[in-house]
């Protein structure tokens, strides 16, 4: 599978990665401003700065850079990306992995508790509180992620930073929901003698690694928990450099903390942000934003800037007939329009899993080899081009095109509230996808099925295609 690379400093990046001090540094900035093409760089520079520095002080001792992503799928990719930035220093011990799976292996792989099972505990602990069981399971893992144990008393009164207000939690359905649920929780892992993701987390907020870390890189770091904030906090050297990547604009999991809550102090001059959209077409920046616009964006969050995009391109194209005929449509574009020696498709979808089968044989009946890449640790190495991948899989990913077909109601299930979390969740989320794609986007629904993101979308930002 092609990797899109682009590893030549723009003038803003630049400015960055002339910046090799020690220190906390954020960075910034839409989809496709290269965020992580900019931390990466940095990574090389901060790497060749502290080696000097090393060299100079007679300090023999391996230089130890961590660099952490959020999902699997990610963390394949700049693997990929990171090993050809930095593969000529000497002296230099490199990690890149999600946080879960490198908490879990420094401290010596504890027992975690199944998740499904964890789950339908919760569900049955809190079900006379009435909540949705979405919302129920969304707000317990917020909570735990926020909150230290001895601190959990303040989520009472905390307000829910970058979270949709709907449904809504009243000082009284907090205190139910932490003697229904949160407590007798705690107390069922402790019983199973079993501990949780964020669990982990926590345990490393207090615990100082042996080794711990000179250079750390956070990226897609508007998906981390507090509590994996400060984990991260804990585990640098005494002279170090952490960089936060991030937009909260694309946050797709229930965090709501501020860096000063999370132990984080940060100067003006160590905060940068990254105007320009170097990925996307004007038209695809536009169909993004769009499906976005209204939606509470924080300090830390960029909104899709068609303006700041230099290439124009094909107009989105929106599908609107039966499945059959929304892959009929696309095996054709395909073999017509996409060059599959040279270019990348992603098959994006909200579910996954079986939602995928029917594009599967499709595309085995077309003779378009494709590889699944949701949830894997490495990125492929094979010849194939077109990837299948959850939408929330794809985050961080690039593509030259992205195609989102199968967008019904049934698939992005949400509350009826125009302020509802799980509502502006997917509307970020489906911007975020949409956002992948450098050359061309395709969008595919059934009319009498259409999901509710659909009416988000500004129709003149796209071309409707009836099938």
């Amino acid at each position: 599978m092609r990797a899109l690379r682009n590893v030549t400093p723009t003038p803003e990046q630049l400015k960055i990665l002339s910046r090799t001090r020690p220190g906390v540094e954020l960075i910034r900035g839409a989809a496709g401003s290269g965020k992580t093409t900019t931390a990466l760089l940095r990574l090389k520079s901060l790497i060749g700065f502290f080696l000097s520095r090393r060299r100079r002080e007679g300090n023999t001792t391996p230089l130890n850079v961590l660099v952490l992503t959020y999902n699997r799928t990610l963390r394949g990719y700049i693997e990929a990306l990171t090993q050809e930035q930095t593969g000529s220093f000497q002296g230099v011990t490199l990690q890149v992995e999600t946080f879960g799976k490198w908490s879990k292996q420094v401290l010596n792989n504890p027992r975690l508790v199944n998740q499904k099972i964890a789950e339908a505990q919760i569900l049955t602990m809190g079900a006379t509180l009435g909540l949705q069981p979405r919302f129920l399971l969304s707000e317990v893992e917020y909570v735990f992620g926020r909150f230290l144990p001895h601190d959990l008393k303040n989520y009472l009164t905390a307000r829910r930073h970058g979270r949709g207000t709907s449904p809504r939690m009243e000082k009284q359905q907090r205190q139910d929901l932490l003697d229904s649920v949160i407590k007798p929780y705690q107390q069922w892992k402790r019983q199973q003698a079993a501990m949780d993701w964020n669990d982990l987390a926590v345990q490393l907020t207090s615990q100082k690694l042996s080794n711990t870390f000179d250079v750390i890189i956070a990226d897609e770091a508007q998906d981390f928990s507090a509590n994996q904030v400060r984990a991260i906090l804990n585990q640098l050297a005494p002279i170090n450099s952490l960089t936060f990547v991030l937009d909260s604009a694309q946050r797709i999991y229930p965090r709501g903390f501020t860096w000063q809550e999370a132990g984080v102090t940060l100067r003006p001059e160590n905060v940068n942000r990254l105007e320009q959209n170097y990925r996307n077409t004007i038209e695809i920046a536009r169909l993004a934003a769009s499906l976005v616009n209204g939606l509470p964006i924080d300090d830390d969050g960029t909104m899709p800037n068609f303006q700041a995009c230099t290439r124009h391109g094909p107009v989105p194209l929106v599908l609107r007939g039966r499945f059959g005929r929304q892959m009929d449509y696309v095996v054709d574009y395909l073999r017509t329009n996409v060059d599959l020696k040279k270019e990348s498709v992603a098959f994006l979808h909200p579910q996954g899993g079986g939602w995928f089968y029917e594009t599967m044989r499709r595309l085995r009946q077309a003779g378009l080899a494709f590889v699944e890449i949701t949830r894997k640790s490495g990125w492929p190495a094979g010849s194939e081009n077109i990837a299948l991948s959850t939408l929330h899989s794809a985050k961080g990913l690039e593509f030259d095109h992205v195609i989102i077909v199968g967008l019904n109601a049934e698939v992005t299930v949400h509350g009826k509230e125009e302020d509802d979390d799980s509502l502006q969740t997917l509307r970020r989320l489906l911007a975020m996808g949409i956002g992948r794609a450098r050359v061309s986007t395709i969008i595919g629904y059934k009319p009498a099925e259409a999901s509710r993101l659909i009416t988000y979308m500004d129709p003149q930002t796209y071309k409707a295609v009836d099938l």
